[in-house]
């Protein structure tokens, strides 16, 4: 098994050689955060030290997050899976356009490897199940596709069905149960204390290498993604969810369960799932192009959880929009070789 040290010098390696920043990384070990490092600035001048306090853009990792929010309202009474997407008031218009656009996961076309992706049928009665599980394409039980502007549509619809704001769902429901302080649902979120003082600013790395400061995104808190957090912060939610804080028995072994999954894995609750080597992996990515990018693994066999985030896109592997292929990320891949094995 590969030591801490060995893998925070690979990390030193890596932000070095694809010119990040401010990188954060956490393990955790049965319930407990056993290794964490920081390492870079999180200023363009380079004077600001990176700490484990210091806040990214988590971008797609928002997706467990918000689901593990809104599964818990539903237990709660507070909103039905069932809503369907329509009670959006803007989604007929917003399907109308994205089922017929040259998007891959909207009107159809290849994935990455060459699979064949199956257009949004806005003629199927679409809910939030659907959306959480990435079935929103083609026929229903059909493979997931990885489709985040659907899932940024499930807020619009929790509205449009009288469910309380998704901001108010999550802090209730997630952060203030696993004591995530200083956390930021969005820029315009009245109570992200600290986040937004302690941000990382993104950085677009040149084909030169080097890389210049970028603009934030304008866009503010969805379930598919807006968080700004450390991974600290991530880690936090880890260890509440693992202890059954956040969800009920039910829904974790619904969720973490070893059933048979398709060939290509699946996506289940805000989970991209999949087997590596005999072992069940449960994970999400997260980038946002020219800025933020961000890992959080967890295999529950071994109680260990891997979180790195990122104030460039270099985390990010290009994964296909059909299948979960988080080995095919050589951080998660010398992770895997390292504290996981065969």
């Amino acid at each position: 098994m590969e030591s801490y040290q060995e893998f925070g010098s690979f990390l030193a390696d890596f932000r070095k050689e694809q010119s990040i920043r401010a990188l954060t990384a956490v393990i955790v070990k049965d319930g407990e955060i056993v290794w964490e490092q920081a390492l870079g600035t999180s200023d363009d001048e380079g004077d600001v030290p990176a700490t484990m306090d210091t806040t990214f853009g988590i971008a797609s990792v928002t997706k467990p997050i918000a689901a593990t929010a809104i599964l818990a309202e539903a237990d709660k009474g507070g909103l039905y899976l069932d809503w369907l997407l329509a009670n959006d008031s803007r989604w007929a218009d917003f399907c109308g356009w994205f089922s017929t656009s040259g998007i891959p996961f909207g009107g159809g076309g290849k994935d990455s490897d060459g699979t064949t992706i199956e257009p949004v049928d806005c003629e199927r009665k679409l809910s939030l199940s659907d959306s959480l599980n990435m079935r929103v394409n083609g026929a229903a039980g059909s493979a997931f596709v990885y489709n985040p502007m659907t899932y940024a549509r499930i807020d619009r619809a929790i509205a449009g069905a009288g469910g309380r704001p998704l901001r108010a769902i999550v802090r209730d429901n997630v952060l203030k149960k696993a004591g995530m302080e200083n956390v930021a649902l969005g820029w315009h979120d009245p109570d992200g204390g600290s986040a937004l003082r302690l941000l990382a600013p993104p950085f677009t790395v040149q084909e030169d290498g080097r890389d210049i400061k970028a603009s934030h995104s304008d866009d503010d808190f969805r379930a598919a993604a807006g968080i700004r957090a450390s991974a600290r912060h991530i880690a936090q939610f880890d260890i509440a969810l693992d202890s059954g804080k956040l969800l009920s028995p039910e829904w974790m072994g619904q969720i973490f369960s070893d059933d048979k999954l398709p060939p290509r894995g699946d996506y289940r609750w805000g989970w991209f799932v999949q087997d590596w080597q005999s072992k069940r992996l449960f994970w999400h990515s997260g980038w946002e192009p020219d800025r933020y990018s961000a890992i959080y693994l967890k295999i529950p066999e071994q109680k260990l959880t891997l979180i790195l985030l990122a104030n460039n896109e270099s985390l990010w592997w290009s994964n296909a929009l059909s299948a979960a292929e988080i080995q095919k990320s050589p951080v998660v891949a010398k992770f895997l070789k390292g504290f996981v094995g065969p």
